[in-house]
């Protein structure tokens, strides 16, 4: 149970004797899997009680047992069918029934004890966190949860729940001090505590994915059904015997970690750098990145031990890196932009002409295939980032100054235009950045990583403006789609007109095609940094002269790494269930590779490579976009309609001036509108395959299946862009594939969209929105009435706008619940869960209704309109709950959602800068007088009030007329 030495989840021989091994080393180890039982508790919303969940029992094992033990928690001690834990930390239960004697106490300071660290393993732990312990122990957990002192130690939860404590010297340990001392045998020892949460080993599966990937077998997993799983007291109580089998099946995490380990083993064998193996980390992340490192060292020739020096030529092309330039515009070259997203015909909310849902084929992963990745330290351009007289290199000097000297995939630049100019000739194709106060903010600490630090505050905002250009970030891509897309006068003033705040690249002349030759030019390099003032009154200036080491190398990340694994994963069949793991792990080594060469986290990540790997599939993305007359763009694919695609007049070419904003042009002439590979418009037939219907094309007379169908719209596309974007490198490095073939779709703001099969609709994807239904609520007098418990709104909202656009039916005050994470129950504390019985683990709900207009549809031609769009509209829902849509409501109460869309877009095409600008009551500031509340809001300002009281964030009145804080 105890143990003396620990490599992170690996530990030594169990000792035999506490005090034996006290006069060896001053802390000792108790590894224990732990796992929680509990039920949320149902509650009348009128009457909310404050009482959130329940726990039932606590599930303990130590990690060298082979079962583990059932402990009844104190929620439940009065239907107990188990030991009730009675201690303040539980697992302390689990230590006495093995036979110890055992006293936990608080203190008030921290001692000079020897140390006994509690490494807790579990799944997804932020669920267990505050259900092990009780009273004062939990508010001592709370406190760390809360704690923004780093050196007094922090429990926080990024891709998974962390213990961490900031110690002299920025030296990070993974554990924390609580106060509690454990006097065990007679041995008194400072408690700490350290989690190893599985949660992201094997990036976003759930624990049955992640033991079957690590081939440990779990015989009760399926024992309840999903609705029995929400009654888990009534289980306990009538089920007894399959819940003391289903209970302790989720304390298998520790030995699933080391069958990992051994899985990784055969991976780093297969690669041929088992003599570089290091242990797999708790996120895939972290894992694959040091595999990319161990085949960095390969390629150079270097030993496991010599990590730093290949650590030494990565960091200069890190995020890292460059966020210590925090006084120069060097600091802008941190950030890895993200995909395409834009709704390219905003005007169309639905259509039931033929459509296919294209996708490039394996995005990021054949990126990679194109993409080399450097080693040494890249030039970088920058200037004093809170100047005023920086004299910013336009895009043409930049290219006739240093043209020659920049390696296709290996160079970027963020370029803006003048703060006071708006381009005369719109453009989409760049995507503006506009960053946080102080781009430094953005977090690179490797063991914090965090799912929602993409916030405005530390990332700022991108969006693609017409007519404005803010640290858009060009590469390769854009210079071959500036000289063979753009117009002449475009280009002209795209070159002119875009200034080079900031560049990196690793220069042709410095690059080195041998390993020897490049350590060599490192060690014979013998340049100096020099700094000059001359001052001359009114004329002073400072010249810095900068002569590091700039010779570098690169490998093809291909030739790598992903062909080894490609070739690895293809001696395992995904359809043999004893090599299906190693074929899922091999696949997911391979699609995290591209996330850690854009991840600000780690020690081999490139912000060149990952910008040019972004950038390719954006530029990609475009193409595909225009050519085939898209409707909405996300990432790596957009749906089209199989009968009109772009092409040019003839004897004609494609021009990104024509392009933009295509859907208004349709009539005029600019372009052709055909069929994809056809001359004849393509036909489809229905027909039933395992029960469901399926769309088989018609072409030329002949009559294709689904599958064929599929191809051939898959190689149709790639003939579409080459003929109508002809000298286009991009189009020739990728594949496309169909991923279905659909007869109707509705589209909303840029990534909401649902298809149907004849009359059969597949699942609508629109962000924020689960798949499952919510309660819903009306408000018919004082008191609110439950509609339904399975509550679509995006469903609903999305089958509205394929059936009638002009009349679509306002949506519910409905419940959205989610986990209350670690991070937002810290930054809301004060405000929303200082009285709440609500804690980290919790599930929560709040009130919300679904809002059908989405400024994200449109085009906006600058920030400044942008931004006065977006404070009115929230102005509006603050005083309405809506916002336009007020305007477009019919007699009985339906909107009409397709005339405020074509309105909206006129205007903001027009140039205007608010929607109220057009009222002629505004003008004589009457405009309120048009207003007009959403038939829900008072049911929704009434759930949120009720749910305020559930989560003691009003002051309410009690049966007895006593005035309670809750």
């Amino acid at each position: 149970m105890f143990y003396s030495k620990a490599d992170t989840y690996q530990y030594s021989q169990p000792i035999v004797s506490i005090n034996e091994a006290l006069l060896r080393t001053s802390r000792i180890y108790c590894p224990l899997d732990i796992d929680t039982e509990f039920t949320h508790l149902p509650y009348d919303l009128n009457r909310p009680k404050k009482e959130v969940s329940k726990t039932i029992t606590v599930q303990i094992k130590n990690i060298a047992s082979s079962e583990g033990k059932i402990y009844t928690h104190p929620d439940c001690a009065d239907i107990a069918k188990h030991p009730v834990a009675s201690y303040g930390f539980m697992p302390i239960d689990h230590l006495v029934a093995a036979g110890h004697r055992c006293v936990l106490t608080r203190v008030n300071q921290p001692t000079m004890l020897p140390v006994i660290q509690f490494d807790l393993y579990g799944f997804f732990l932020t669920a267990e966190l505050y259900r092990i312990v009780q009273g004062a122990y939990r508010d001592d957990i709370d406190e760390l949860v809360r704690s923004k002192n780093p050196k007094l130690g922090q429990i926080q939860m990024g891709r998974r729940l962390i213990a961490s404590t900031l110690f002299t010297g920025n030296k990070r340990e993974s554990w924390v001090y609580v106060p509690w001392v454990l006097k065990i045998d007679g041995h008194l020892l400072q408690v700490a505590l350290s989690f190893y949460d599985t949660c992201a080993v094997h990036g976003g599966v759930n624990y049955a994915t992640f033991c079957a990937n690590c081939d440990v077998k779990l015989k009760y997993k399926d024992t309840f059904t999903v609705e029995e799983k929400k009654q888990m007291i009534k289980m306990y109580l009538e089920c007894t015997k399959r819940f003391v089998d289903y209970a302790p099946g989720d304390l298998y995490n520790r030995q699933a970690l080391i069958k990992n380990m051994e899985r990784f083993r055969i991976i780093y064998s297969s690669l041929n750098i088992e003599e570089y193996f290091e242990a797999p980390r708790l996120t895939i992340g972290a894992t694959v990145a040091r595999i990319v490192r161990s085949k960095l060292l390969q390629f150079l020739g270097l030993d496991a031990k010599e990590k730093n020096q290949v650590i030494e030529f990565c960091r200069y092309g890190t995020a890292k890196h460059f966020k210590e330039y925090k006084r120069t515009t060097a600091v802008y070259n941190a950030k890895v932009d993200g995909g395409r997203c834009r709704n390219n015909r905003p005007n169309v909310a639905r259509t039931k002409r033929l459509i296919a849902d294209a996708d490039i084929a394996g995005c990021y992963g054949n990126g990679l295939k194109h993409q080399d990745y450097p080693l040494g330290r890249p030039i970088t351009l920058d200037y004093p980032l809170r100047s005023n007289i920086n004299d910013y290199l336009t895009l043409r000097q930049f290219l006739k100054k240093y043209r020659k000297e920049l390696v296709p995939g290996l160079w970027q630049a963020r370029v803006s235009t003048p703060d006071d100019y708006l381009l005369k000739y719109s453009q989409d194709f760049l995507v503006s950045w506009h960053p946080p106060k102080n781009p430094a903010n953005i977090p690179t600490d490797t063991e914090l990583e965090n799912t929602e630090w993409f916030t405005e505050d530390n990332i700022g905002t991108t969006k693609i403006y017409s007519k404005q250009v803010n640290l858009a970030l060009i590469q390769e891509d854009f210079l071959d789609w500036l000289e063979n897309t753009c117009t002449a006068r475009q280009r002209k003033e795209l070159l002119d007109k875009l200034h080079i705040v900031t560049a990196v690249f690793y220069p042709r002349s410095e690059q080195c095609t041998t390993v020897p030759q490049f350590l060599e030019a490192l060690r014979k390099h013998k340049g100096k940094n020099i700094t000059e003032a001359k001052i001359r009154r009114g004329q002073s200036k400072l010249i810095r002269i900068e002569q590091e080491c700039h010779a570098w190398i690169s490998v093809n990340i291909g030739d790598l790494l992903v062909n080894d694994l490609l070739a690895a994963r293809s001696k395992y069949s995904k359809k043999i269930p004893e090599q299906k793991p190693l074929n899922n792990l091999y696949k997911l080594c391979i699609n995290t590779i591209y996330g850690d060469m854009v991840s600000p986290f780690f020690d081999i990540g490139n912000v060149v490579v990952g910008n040019n790997i972004t950038a390719r599939a954006r530029a990609m993305a475009w193409y595909m976009e225009k050519g085939l007359n898209g409707f909405q763009t996300i990432t790596d694919g957009c749906a089209f309609e199989v009968n009109r695609v772009i092409s040019a007049k003839q004897n004609r070419e494609l021009r990104s001036e024509v392009l933009y904003e295509m859907y208004t042009k349709e009539n005029k002439g600019a372009f052709n509108i055909k069929p994809l590979g056809s001359e004849l418009e393509i036909s489809d037939y229905l027909y039933k395959e395992n029960e469901c219907e399926q769309v088989g094309l018609i072409i030329n007379d002949e009559k294709l299946d689904n599958q064929k169908s599929l191809n051939w719209l898959g190689e149709q596309i790639t003939v579409q862009l080459q003929e109508q974007f002809p000298n286009i490198p991009v189009i020739d490095k990728f594949k496309f594939e169909i991923k279905d073939i659909y007869t109707s779709a509705s589209f909303h703001g840029t990534a909401n969209y649902k298809f149907w099969i004849g009359e059969r609709g597949i699942k609508g994807k629109m962000r924020s929105y689960k798949k499952l239904g919510y309660d819903a609520y009306n408000l018919p007098g004082d008191d609110l009435q439950l509609l339904t418990s399975n509550y679509t709104p995006s469903e609903e909202f999305l089958t509205d706008l394929r059936n009638r656009p002009e009349m679509v039916s306002r949506c519910k005050t409905y419940l959205f619940s989610k986990i209350l994470k670690p991070g937002e129950y810290k930054k809301n504390y004060e405000t929303s869960w200082k009285n709440s019985e609500a804690f980290p683990g919790c599930t929560v709900e709040s009130a919300r209704l679904l809002r059908e207009c989405s400024l994200t549809q449109f085009t906006f031609q600058s920030k400044k309109q942008f931004d006065s769009w977006e404070r009115e509209q929230k102005r509006l829902r603050d005083k309405t709950g809506q916002s336009y849509e007020s305007w477009f409501i019919d007699d009985e109460g339906y909107l009409n959602f397709q005339e405020m869309i074509e309105t909206l877009d006129e205007m903001i095409r027009r140039g205007e800068m608010k929607f109220s600008s057009s009222r002629e009551a505004s003008k004589h500031w009457h405009l309120a007088r048009e207003y007009s509340e959403h038939p829900e809001y008072k049911c929704l300002l009434k759930a949120k009030h009720q749910l305020d009281i559930r989560y003691g964030r009003v002051l309410i009145e009690d049966d007895n007329d006593t005035s309670t804080n809750l």
